[in-house]
């Protein structure tokens, strides 16, 4: 998945603040990275923790959607290491696993929001949107 270039629908390469998904499914990770192209957003994707820490050091997503659930670094541990970098992206974490978002919130992360999978794109759409609004 590494190397997936930010895309928007109209081909258009104005600066845009980028959205990075971060998923083992990799229908699921496309499935979403599609839909927010749609209102405009640019989105890269990551399929692990490790890829996502290094393209968040390197890009600077604005926000970040990560699953919680994921082979090697998981998402909070992923969460955990980008609190250490020298800007802070809007985290949303998104679990189907009901022990695994209360792990999520119950870990103390700074993070935008903790979700449960599958949440509708549409509501996924709103809590991006309401995250960029909300940078500093």
């Amino acid at each position: 998945m590494a190397g997936i270039a930010a895309t928007t629908p109209s081909g258009d390469s104005r600066q845009r603040p980028l959205v990075m998904i971060v998923d083992d499914d990799r229908e699921q990770a496309e499935q979403i990275a599609t839909f927010l192209s749609r209102f405009g957003i640019s989105v890269t994707q990551e399929d692990n923790g490790f890829a996502a820490v290094n393209t968040m050091r390197r890009d600077r997503p604005a926000v970040v959607i990560m699953d919680v659930r994921m082979p090697g670094l998981d998402g909070i541990k992923a969460a955990q290491l980008a609190a250490n970098l020298d800007y802070k992206p809007k985290i949303i974490l998104m679990s189907g696993y009901a022990d695994q978002v209360k792990r999520a919130t119950e870990e103390g992360l700074d993070v935008f929001a903790v979700v449960d999978k599958p949440l509708p794109l549409r509501v996924l759409v709103r809590f991006v949107q309401n995250a960029l609004n909300d940078q500093e």
